[in-house]
């Protein structure tokens, strides 16, 4: 079941993250156009392309965190036997764990917190770029947990 909810969200996540990328690249292409070609610069499209980033850091974060992507060093992992190793990934999932639900709870009161507060060119709540935090911790946590509850595989480096 939640390698299901996990496989959803990452498929939603990859289409968002293409979403956001491409819109992203669309603005600051404009961006440029705009500012060195018509000498009309356009005020709002350094902070849309900044909120974008931010949205694609953490979409993209738990997508990598879905197919093992994210950097590690498995010098000491490696000298392990295997049962040793399985048993150190989960202590260290665990740990992950814990932060991304530390981070989760963080994001929300920081989005409660900014809710009434307004961009300065876009005029957008605050909270719209802030909730990036909440929703990305949200889905890497979903991912860490199904990785944890998943069947162990034959190899245990292996990318959950």
């Amino acid at each position: 079941m939640m390698e299901k909810v996990s496989e959803l969200l990452n498929r939603i996540c990859e289409l968002v993250l293409i979403l956001v990328l491409a819109v992203m690249a669309v603005v600051v292409f404009l961006q440029v156009l705009f500012r060195y070609m018509i000498h009309l610069p356009l005020f709002w499209t350094e902070e849309f392309a900044r909120y974008c980033l931010v949205w694609a850091s953490l979409l993209g974060s738990a997508v990598a965190v879905k197919r093992g992507e994210h950097i590690a060093v498995t010098f000491f992992l490696d000298q392990l036997p295997a049962r040793w190793g399985r048993i150190l990934i989960f202590v260290a999932q665990l740990s992950v764990s814990f932060i991304l639900a530390v981070i989760v709870w963080g994001g929300v009161k920081l989005v409660m917190v900014t809710s009434t507060q307004i961009s300065p060119a876009l005029r957008i709540p605050m909270a719209v770029p802030y909730l990036a935090l909440p929703i990305g911790s949200t889905v890497m946590l979903v991912h860490v947990i199904s990785s944890i509850l998943s069947k162990p595989k034959d190899n245990p480096r292996s990318p959950s």
